[in-house]
């Protein structure tokens, strides 16, 4: 497995495995409305393309095939998500232990991340506690997120 800069060629690949992963993942934290809300199926892959090439993510790509991604600016970890069938294999702990990196090199001591309800115990595993409790509307449907927080000690 490898972990990659933004590519554009995975830029229509990025918002499927969004969708499917919350979809498929999210379910049993989440009534089916919340999960359209979240994740529409009906993909807007202009909308998308905008914002992958603002926030250029981190890539993890596994046998050529876009297995996770991730987003961080500043101190900020944003749309997190593990394709649904590699969960457990250790991608999401590879995209997380690279953010840790980049942070350590930023000098950045405190991340901060707004998990959903499942993947809330994702991030308690790595350090971060839950700073507060959320409701966000999306849609005028209203879901439930969590904003949590890690500080790293300086070296």
């Amino acid at each position: 497995m490898q972990l990659i800069k933004y590519d554009k060629k995975y830029q229509k690949i990025i918002p499927k495995l969004f969708v499917n992963t919350i979809h498929k993942t999210c379910n049993k934290d989440y009534t089916k409305e919340q999960l359209n809300a979240w994740a529409n199926p009906n993909i807007d892959y202009k909308s998308w393309e905008e914002r992958l090439n603002k926030t250029k993510p981190y890539l993890a790509i596994l046998d050529k095939k876009l297995v996770g991604f991730a987003e961080f600016y500043e101190d900020y970890i944003d749309c997190f998500y593990v394709h649904y069938k590699y969960q457990g294999c250790g991608v999401g702990k590879m995209l997380l232990n690279h953010i840790f990196k980049v942070a350590e090199e930023k000098k950045q001591t405190l991340l901060k991340v707004d998990a959903s309800i499942t993947a809330k115990p994702f991030f308690e595993k790595f350090g971060f506690i839950e700073v507060k409790k959320n409701k966000v509307k999306r849609n005028n449907i209203e879901l439930i997120n969590f904003s949590m927080q890690k500080i790293e000690n300086e070296k």
